[in-house]
């Protein structure tokens, strides 16, 4: 036997496997939905009795009847990230791909899966305390064990010499068991490390959560007390009190305000998914930010240039579209026009929100959505905007925001159009496509 062919043949056995673990790990690091370090049993054993094949394909024959090849990988890998309910499958697994191919090899390939299932149901426990490092080590100390066990044992029994096939077979399969466990290890690593910034970034949030309302909800708190403390020492002054009485309820309202920002901030992403009508909840929220409008002197425009619909709860949008058409006034102390309009391009509906106030800087926008920052000053908590980028996403829909200072903003929302199931596609937005100005 050409002893370049059976090199050759376990290199590419290790390609193989590195490819598929590579793949395997790049699918579960990439999921959206990262909680917690779980991959199930049986997706293990699927994916080592995978490997298990792709070895016994790659494998090289020997003279006398024998297979070698790199399947003890993918046994021991399913057997220590898998458990002990995954483990005894796989020994069966093995030794069933093993058999097709008969001769004196299966007989080891049976002694050699019962007993090292049974080695590594014994030291597994034993290995959950060490540092990783040391694990790797045990691993390749393990596959230098089976080498030799699975050839050079066999040899003397069967009465054959591969001395520099031992050799070479015995130094592929252990420095590929610490490449590969070195590997795992690294990309686990790396997995549990992304775990713990997710939740070290969950608790930086709340942490600023809480500091901001603890402090908007203690500004009028305050308030209050002082109030009712004047109005405690002189009951008699009717009028004064009766002035003192609106402004302590101006400012519990304006409490009870913060706190429903922070709860409608706090709640899950909408699950109520139903058609909602674009032009019906645009007039909607028109009509219930007008007497702000009034109030302020701002000229309040709105134009739906399509009949289309999107999937989502009506609820939501109009707290979107509120929170932002609210901030647009806000942003023009001295009147201006506040622009709402809606536009259908490539089978998404657009909504844009554009205010003629003053603005905002390019660090300001990066900065946006923050739970802590806001352009009202001591009045703004922030969660205003960062409740409509909630709310959107889980809607399936992204925020744009366009600024300058001096010359307005312009937030401009996106969602994909409803269609019902097997209607076609719409058509060419060439011919409905109509784009206005944000100006």
């Amino acid at each position: 036997m050409n002893h370049s062919d059976l090199l050759t043949g376990l290199l590419l056995n290790l390609l193989a496997i590195l490819i598929i673990i590579l793949l395997i790990s790049f699918h579960y690091l990439s999921r959206n939905k990262v909680h917690k370090l779980h991959i199930k049993p049986l997706s293990i054993y699927l994916a080592s009795s995978l490997l298990i094949l792709f070895s016994l394909a790659l494998s090289v024959r020997l003279e006398d009847g024998f297979v070698y090849d790199l399947r003890f990988i993918p046994f021991l890998l399913g057997g220590i990230y898998g458990g002990n309910r995954v483990l005894p499958w796989l020994a069966l697994t093995m030794i069933a791909v093993r058999a097709p191919m008969m001769g004196p090899g299966l007989w080891v390939t049976l002694v050699m899966a019962v007993l090292f299932t049974l080695l590594i149901l014994y030291m597994r426990p034993r290995w959950e305390g060490k540092t990783w490092k040391t694990r790797v080590y045990w691993y390749t100390l393990f596959a230098f064990g089976y080498s030799v066990l699975s050839l050079w044992i066999p040899s003397i029994i069967f009465h054959f010499t591969y001395d520099h096939t031992f050799l070479i077979y015995s130094a592929v399969l252990s420095g590929s068991t610490f490449f590969v466990f070195y590997l795992c290890e690294i990309i686990r690593t790396i997995y549990i490390l992304q775990l713990e910034a997710i939740k070290y970034e969950k608790m930086q949030v709340v942490s600023h959560l809480a500091a901001s309302m603890s402090h908007e909800v203690r500004n009028p708190l305050t308030t209050v007390k002082g109030f009712l403390q004047l109005i405690n020492e002189d009951p008699t002054n009717v009028s004064t009190n009766s002035e003192l009485s609106k402004v302590a309820v101006r400012e519990i309202d304006r409490a009870t305000e913060v706190i429903n920002q922070y709860l409608d901030f706090a709640r899950p992403h909408p699950e109520l998914e139903v058609e909602v009508e674009i032009r019906d909840e645009m007039n909607r929220s028109k009509e219930i930010i007008m007497p702000l409008a009034v109030k302020k002197g701002i000229i309040l425009k709105v134009n739906i240039l399509h009949h289309h619909s999107i999937k989502g709860d009506p609820n939501k949008l109009q707290q979107i579209l509120i929170n932002i058409m609210k901030n647009g006034l806000e942003a023009m102390e001295t009147g201006g026009t506040l622009r709402i309009f809606s536009y259908q391009e490539n089978e998404r509906v657009f909504i844009v929100i554009n205010d003629t106030g003053i603005g905002m800087t390019k660090e300001q926008l990066m900065r946006l959505g923050e739970p802590y920052f806001s352009m009202k000053g001591k009045n703004g908590t922030g969660l205003g905007m960062m409740t409509a980028y909630q709310l959107t996403e889980g809607m399936k829909g992204t925020i744009n925001v366009q600024s300058k200072p001096g010359k307005g903003t312009s937030v401009i929302l996106s969602f994909p159009i409803y269609k019902e199931e097997g209607e076609g596609t719409l058509p060419n937005p060439a011919h409905t496509k109509v784009r206005p100005s944000l100006r």
